[in-house]
C-alpha cells in the first residue's frame, strides 16, 4: 500500500493501466484521498506475486509522481490478519 502524490493532470486510469503491466502485478486499486489544484494524493494498492517494487516506483516517477511512504507490505505464504492482535477484551 503506497501513499503517492501525482500531478492533478495525470489520469489515474492510465496510471493504473501502466502499473498493472508491471511484472508480478495481478491487481491495482487507486483511491484519491486528497485533491489540490496541482496535486492529487493517492493510496495505491498493488497485489500480486513477486512484484518488482523498483519498476512500480519507476512507473510512478515517470508519471511525475512521488511515493511519500510505503504504508503496508504483506509477504509470505498467507496474509497475517493484524486486527486480531489489536482486539481488546471488555
Amino acid at each position: 500500500m503506497l501513499d503517492v502524490d501525482i500531478p492533478s493532470n495525470i489520469s489515474t486510469v492510465e496510471l493504473a493501466e501502466k502499473l498493472s503491466r508491471v511484472s508480478g502485478v495481478k491487481a491495482v486499486n487507486i483511491t484519491v484521498t486528497d485533491t489540490d489544484v496541482e496535486v492529487l494524493g493517492l493510496i495505491i494498492v498493488v497485489e500480486g506475486d513477486g512484484i518488482n517494487y523498483d519498476e512500480i516506483r519507476r512507473v510512478i516517477e515517470d508519471s511525475g509522481g512521488a511515493i511519500r511512504s510505503v504504508d503496508q507490505v504483506i509477504a509470505g505464504e498467507y496474509v497475517v490478519e493484524i486486527n486480531k492482535y489489536f482486539v481488546r477484551e471488555k
